[in-house]
Protein backbone atom coordinates (compact mmCIF):
# COMPACT_ATOMS: atom_id res chain seq x y z
CA UNK A 1 0.00 0.00 0.00
CA UNK A 2 1.25 3.47 -0.89
CA UNK A 3 0.93 6.69 1.29
CA UNK A 4 0.17 9.21 0.08
CA UNK A 5 1.41 12.90 1.55
CA UNK A 6 -0.45 15.78 1.09
CA UNK A 7 2.76 18.11 0.44
CA UNK A 8 3.84 14.83 -2.08
CA UNK A 9 6.10 16.43 -5.33
CA UNK A 10 4.41 17.53 -8.58
CA UNK A 11 5.87 15.61 -11.63
CA UNK A 12 7.53 18.99 -13.81
CA UNK A 13 5.78 19.48 -17.21
CA UNK A 14 8.27 20.17 -19.82
CA UNK A 15 8.23 23.68 -21.11
CA UNK A 16 9.32 27.20 -19.37
CA UNK A 17 8.05 29.12 -16.53
CA UNK A 18 6.82 32.82 -16.73
CA UNK A 19 10.10 33.68 -14.65
CA UNK A 20 12.27 32.10 -17.47
CA UNK A 21 10.47 33.42 -20.30
CA UNK A 22 10.68 37.09 -18.44
CA UNK A 23 14.73 36.77 -18.31
CA UNK A 24 15.37 35.62 -21.89
CA UNK A 25 13.32 38.40 -22.95
CA UNK A 26 15.42 41.04 -21.13
CA UNK A 27 18.29 39.53 -22.27
CA UNK A 28 17.19 39.29 -25.74
CA UNK A 29 16.36 42.93 -25.77
CA UNK A 30 19.60 44.30 -24.24
CA UNK A 31 21.63 42.27 -27.21
CA UNK A 32 19.34 43.59 -29.87
CA UNK A 33 19.77 47.46 -27.96
CA UNK A 34 23.52 46.82 -28.19
CA UNK A 35 23.45 45.47 -31.58
CA UNK A 36 21.16 47.51 -33.41
CA UNK A 37 23.79 51.11 -34.34
CA UNK A 38 26.41 48.36 -35.46
CA UNK A 39 23.94 46.39 -37.55
CA UNK A 40 22.52 49.32 -38.87
CA UNK A 41 25.98 50.78 -39.68
CA UNK A 42 26.91 47.57 -41.54
CA UNK A 43 23.73 47.88 -43.66
CA UNK A 44 24.50 51.53 -44.92
CA UNK A 45 27.75 50.31 -45.98
CA UNK A 46 26.04 47.46 -47.95
CA UNK A 47 23.56 49.65 -49.62
CA UNK A 48 26.05 52.41 -50.75
CA UNK A 49 28.34 49.63 -52.11
CA UNK A 50 25.67 48.00 -53.74
CA UNK A 51 24.68 51.34 -55.42
CA UNK A 52 28.33 51.82 -56.57
CA UNK A 53 28.92 48.50 -57.83
CA UNK A 54 25.73 49.16 -60.14
CA UNK A 55 27.01 51.85 -60.99
CA UNK A 56 30.42 50.53 -61.66
CA UNK A 57 28.83 48.16 -63.99
CA UNK A 58 26.85 50.75 -65.42
CA UNK A 59 30.06 52.70 -66.82
CA UNK A 60 31.77 48.88 -68.04
CA UNK A 61 28.20 48.69 -70.01
CA UNK A 62 28.52 52.48 -71.62
CA UNK A 63 32.38 51.58 -72.80
CA UNK A 64 31.28 48.61 -73.97
CA UNK A 65 28.39 49.92 -75.99
CA UNK A 66 31.21 52.70 -76.93
CA UNK A 67 33.25 50.18 -78.39
CA UNK A 68 30.46 48.17 -80.02
CA UNK A 69 28.71 51.14 -82.14
CA UNK A 70 31.41 53.05 -82.80
CA UNK A 71 30.26 55.85 -81.21
CA UNK A 72 31.00 57.88 -77.89
CA UNK A 73 28.88 56.93 -74.73
CA UNK A 74 27.37 58.82 -72.28
CA UNK A 75 26.57 58.48 -68.24
CA UNK A 76 24.47 61.16 -67.26
CA UNK A 77 23.34 61.93 -64.03
CA UNK A 78 20.65 63.75 -62.54
CA UNK A 79 20.18 64.63 -58.32
CA UNK A 80 17.53 67.47 -57.43
CA UNK A 81 14.72 67.36 -54.95
CA UNK A 82 12.38 65.34 -56.76
CA UNK A 83 15.31 62.48 -56.90
CA UNK A 84 18.57 61.15 -58.68
CA UNK A 85 19.05 58.74 -61.03
CA UNK A 86 21.92 57.98 -63.64
CA UNK A 87 21.80 56.87 -67.56
CA UNK A 88 23.56 55.48 -70.31
CA UNK A 89 22.96 57.29 -73.68
CA UNK A 90 23.65 57.83 -76.66
CA UNK A 91 23.99 61.33 -76.70
CA UNK A 92 24.40 64.39 -73.80
CA UNK A 93 22.55 65.41 -72.20
CA UNK A 94 20.47 62.49 -72.12
CA UNK A 95 17.83 63.12 -68.99
CA UNK A 96 17.47 59.75 -66.87
CA UNK A 97 14.06 60.52 -65.84
CA UNK A 98 12.48 60.60 -69.13
CA UNK A 99 12.18 57.72 -71.70
CA UNK A 100 14.03 59.00 -74.44
CA UNK A 101 15.66 57.48 -77.90
CA UNK A 102 19.59 58.38 -76.89
CA UNK A 103 18.91 56.11 -74.15
CA UNK A 104 20.23 52.47 -73.12
CA UNK A 105 19.91 52.02 -69.51
CA UNK A 106 18.52 54.47 -66.75
CA UNK A 107 19.11 53.33 -63.11
CA UNK A 108 16.44 55.64 -60.62
CA UNK A 109 17.87 56.31 -57.24
CA UNK A 110 14.51 54.36 -55.66
CA UNK A 111 16.08 51.40 -56.45
CA UNK A 112 19.04 52.21 -54.18
CA UNK A 113 17.07 53.16 -50.66
CA UNK A 114 18.53 55.50 -48.35
CA UNK A 115 21.19 56.56 -51.18
CA UNK A 116 21.76 59.60 -52.52
CA UNK A 117 23.75 60.74 -55.51
CA UNK A 118 25.71 63.42 -54.09
CA UNK A 119 28.61 64.64 -56.58
CA UNK A 120 29.36 64.17 -60.10
CA UNK A 121 31.44 65.05 -63.29
CA UNK A 122 30.44 64.48 -66.84
CA UNK A 123 31.34 60.93 -67.71
CA UNK A 124 32.01 59.65 -71.34
CA UNK A 125 33.61 56.76 -73.05
CA UNK A 126 35.07 56.55 -76.52
CA UNK A 127 35.32 53.87 -78.97
CA UNK A 128 38.95 53.42 -78.23
CA UNK A 129 37.75 52.42 -74.81
CA UNK A 130 38.97 56.03 -73.38
CA UNK A 131 37.23 57.97 -70.64
CA UNK A 132 36.42 59.91 -67.91
CA UNK A 133 34.24 61.15 -65.29
CA UNK A 134 33.35 60.29 -62.04
CA UNK A 135 30.20 60.24 -58.93
CA UNK A 136 29.91 60.06 -55.69
CA UNK A 137 27.19 58.58 -53.53
CA UNK A 138 26.54 58.82 -50.41
CA UNK A 139 25.01 56.84 -47.23
CA UNK A 140 22.14 58.20 -44.87
CA UNK A 141 24.88 57.33 -42.19
CA UNK A 142 27.28 59.28 -44.16
CA UNK A 143 29.39 56.53 -45.97
CA UNK A 144 30.82 58.17 -49.37
CA UNK A 145 31.87 55.92 -51.88
CA UNK A 146 33.28 57.27 -55.56
CA UNK A 147 32.89 55.49 -59.23
CA UNK A 148 35.61 57.15 -60.80
CA UNK A 149 36.96 56.84 -64.80
CA UNK A 150 40.70 56.05 -65.29
CA UNK A 151 42.46 57.52 -68.19
CA UNK A 152 42.23 54.08 -70.03
CA UNK A 153 38.57 53.61 -69.75
CA UNK A 154 38.61 51.54 -66.64
CA UNK A 155 35.23 52.63 -63.76
CA UNK A 156 36.85 51.58 -60.30
CA UNK A 157 35.59 52.57 -56.49
CA UNK A 158 37.58 54.08 -54.48
CA UNK A 159 37.06 56.21 -50.81
CA UNK A 160 37.48 59.76 -50.43
CA UNK A 161 39.75 60.13 -48.21
CA UNK A 162 40.97 56.84 -47.46
CA UNK A 163 39.24 54.59 -44.25
CA UNK A 164 38.08 51.51 -45.82
CA UNK A 165 41.07 48.94 -46.23
CA UNK A 166 38.65 47.30 -48.22
CA UNK A 167 38.69 49.68 -51.08
CA UNK A 168 41.86 52.45 -52.08
CA UNK A 169 41.98 55.74 -51.32
CA UNK A 170 40.83 58.53 -53.98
Amino acid sequence: MSMRYPFARRQRRPGFTLVELAVAIALLATLLTIGYPSFADWLARKRVLAAAEALQADMAEARFQAAQRGQTTYVGYRSDAGGWCWAVATASPCDCSVPQACRIRAVPGSQHRSITLSSTQPTHFTPDGQGAGAAELRSARGHVLRVEVARLGRAYLCVPGGGDPRLPGC
